[in-house]
Order: structure tokens, then C-alpha cells, then sequence
């Protein structure tokens, strides 16, 4: 609100203003997706805004939301939860890079993490941008199903022969065709394990 603005109580101004000053008037704040009824444009710059709020002022700040992208571009620390119970408590990239189980792994990421069934018990996750696309005899042979280009990266959709789908994200655009036989191939490094029973990482 500008200097020279004439003082309004913040439930009178509307969501674009409202929230910030109200938000600038705690020490300690309760949010409960603050967010969830505004367009997408309006809900991405109030991201920003709160968050840039938020340290400034140095306040503590407790944020309820299901929108993935809100947990992972504001917090310092997420709780994700399910059915009242923490499943993971960690940093954004804590999460993502080293998900608990596979509730988690299914969760965090767009695209979430791929999840395929191996050997003697285990189920193996591989995010999205850890594949490559090789020959058949190269990798894990899969057809192309479709091909999502969303200018900056491709998202394909490949059927493995045996059972299953997995979404491969690529940059820019791809010179590949829907029917195209491809293998996926994928360091072993970036391979996560899981218990397939009780869905927990193997570490």
C-alpha cells in the first residue's frame, strides 16, 4: 500500500492486498492454503510476495497446502503428511532427492518420481530427468506413446514391454516419434530402492 494511501482495515481490501497486510500484522502466522482461490497468474506472484514477507519480517510461519509447488518454492522445511501422519520431515530438496518411501516419491515432483517393479522385494524410483533415451538393446525397452513439448523441456510417455508406463523429461525439443521402440537407460547413482511391502527406502 502506498504512503499516501488512506488507512483501510484489511478485511475491506480485496485478495491481492488483503493478505499481505494482514500477513504484516503477525508474528506468527497460521495459514490454511491462503492461495487455493486465486487464478494461477495472482497465486505465483503471492508466492513470491509472501515469501519475501515472510523474511523480512523474520517471522515464523506455518503453511497448510496441498499444492506441491507452494510446499517446495516457500518452505524451509516441509511436513508432508498423510491420514494425520508424518510421513517426511525435511528440507525441500530432502524430499525430493531422497524420498522416505513411496508415498513421497509418488508425491513430490512434476512429474513424480517413476516407480517399476525389481527384484527380491523391491521396487526401483527414478525421477523423470534421470533418463535417457538409448536403443532397445541398449536399456529397458519401452514404445513411445506420446510426446508433451512444453517448449523449454519434452515430457514422453513411454509403455514398457513388460508392464507399466514411464515419463521421461527431456529438454527442448525432441526429435522422436509416438511408435518409436526406445530403451531407457539411467545411472545407477541416481536409482532409489524400495521395500515393495511396506513401501519404505532401502538405503
Amino acid at each position: 500500500m502506498a504512503a499516501s494511501a488512506t488507512p483501510v482495515c484489511p478485511l475491506r481490501l480485496g485478495a491481492a492486498m488483503g493478505r499481505p497486510c494482514t500477513l504484516a500484522l503477525a508474528s506468527v502466522c497460521l495459514m490454511d492454503e491462503p492461495l487455493s482461490n486465486l487464478d494461477a497468474q495472482l497465486r505465483q506472484q503471492m508466492r513470491a510476495d509472501i515469501r519475501a514477507l515472510q523474511q523480512r519480517l523474520g517471522m515464523t510461519m506455518v503453511y497448510v497446502t496441498h499444492d506441491q509447488t507452494e510446499a517446495m518454492t516457500m518452505a524451509d522445511k516441509v511436513v508432508l503428511m498423510r491420514s494425520g501422519n508424518i510421513e517426511q520431515m525435511g528440507t525441500p530438496a530432502e524430499l525430493y532427492e531422497s524420498p522416505a518411501n513411496t508415498f513421497v516419491a509418488g508425491f513430490i515432483g512434476s512429474p513424480p518420481m517413476n516407480l517399476l517393479p525389481a527384484h527380491e522385494g523391491r521396487q526401483l524410483g527414478i525421477r523423470p530427468e534421470h533418463i535417457r533415451l538409448g536403443s532397445v538393446q541398449e536399456g529397458l525397452a519401452a514404445t513411445l506413446q506420446s510426446i508433451e513439448y512444453l517448449g523449454a523441456e519434452s515430457l514422453l510417455n513411454c509403455r514398457l514391454e513388460q508392464e507399466g508406463n514411464v515419463i521421461v523429461r527431456l529438454p527442448g525439443r525432441v526429435s522422436y516419434a509416438v511408435g518409436d521402440q526406445v530403451g531407457l537407460v539411467w545411472q545407477c547413482e541416481d536409482a532409489h530402492y524400495f521395500d515393495a511391502a511396506s513401501g519404505k527406502a532401502i538405503v
